[in-house]
């Protein structure tokens, strides 16, 4: 089964010229709230007050370390995923007990 179609599709582009160390900046800003900086960037053109946009790590130091580390770990999720969707087979075994494990994190609030 595929993606819902939108009911507004994106259809046009908008490119920007960046330098390396612009693109560098952007790409941070946009992994620290957890987003991919094409999602960040049209965030910041069009000013959305999204929830996911209004996401920023905690002010202590653990509280960042655990925030970051909880990114990159989604990021390796969702690489895996498009990974398993695009070349077929399955996840690997032990997948599932640290998705349990990240569900747990994330109920007792550690990532919020």
């Amino acid at each position: 089964m595929g993606r819902p179609t939108k009911t507004e599709p994106r259809t046009k582009q908008l490119n920007l010229s960046l330098t390396t160390s612009e693109f560098e900046r952007v790409k941070e800003r946009a992994e620290s709230v957890g987003m991919r900086p094409v999602h960040f960037g049209r965030a910041l053109v069009l000013n959305e007050n999204s929830k996911r946009s209004q996401t920023t790590p905690p002010d202590n130091s653990v509280g960042r370390l655990i925030y970051a580390q909880l990114s990159r770990i989604g990021n390796n999720l969702n690489q895996l995923v498009r990974h398993v969707h695009r070349y077929g087979g399955s996840p690997p075994a032990d997948l599932e007990p640290l998705l349990r494990d990240i569900r747990r994190l994330i109920s007792r609030g550690v990532a919020r």
